[in-house]
């Protein structure tokens, strides 16, 4: 029997434009951007927590291949005070659909859930005692489907 999946969770980070950080060729390979995350939420089906600053994706841009591999950490606090602590390395295909809001393109749309190629695996640690089985979880898997 196949695997199942089952939704958990749903984050929604908002890159500001003045505060991103583009470097360029790095290394002699790809290309190195640093994009703040400065609000947003986590949404699950018995939580919802607000993205709080200090969080940003430390991305590697290929263009060779059109893919950018990220490393992103964002922290979190629910309405009842508690904590998230949330970092995902995975790979992204960088598409039309996420050429426009990745170039701060002021015609690009928001993107959604399936709109793209992509693969993350979350580790999560949180001060919420109901939801510390997401920590004893050895992984989550984001991807399209």
């Amino acid at each position: 029997m196949p695997p199942s999946l089952e939704h958990v969770f749903t984050i929604h980070g908002m890159i500001q434009k003045e505060h991103v950080l583009q470097l360029q060729t790095v290394k002699g390979g790809p290309q190195r951007v640093v994009a703040p995350i400065g609000k947003g939420f986590v949404k699950g089906k018995d939580f919802e927590a607000e993205i709080v600053p200090g969080g940003a994706d430390w991305m590697l841009i290929d263009p060779t291949t059109s893919t950018a591999h990220l490393d992103v950490r964002l922290s979190a606090r629910t309405s009842t005070s508690h904590s998230l602590s949330i970092h995902y390395t995975g790979v992204i295909k960088i598409d039309e659909k996420c050429a426009g809001p990745m170039g701060f393109d002021p015609k690009a749309e928001s993107t959604r859930f399936g709109d793209h190629e992509w693969f993350a695996n979350p580790v999560v640690e949180t001060s919420n005692p109901e939801l510390k089985w997401m920590e004893a979880v050895y992984h989550f898997e984001m991807y399209r489907v």
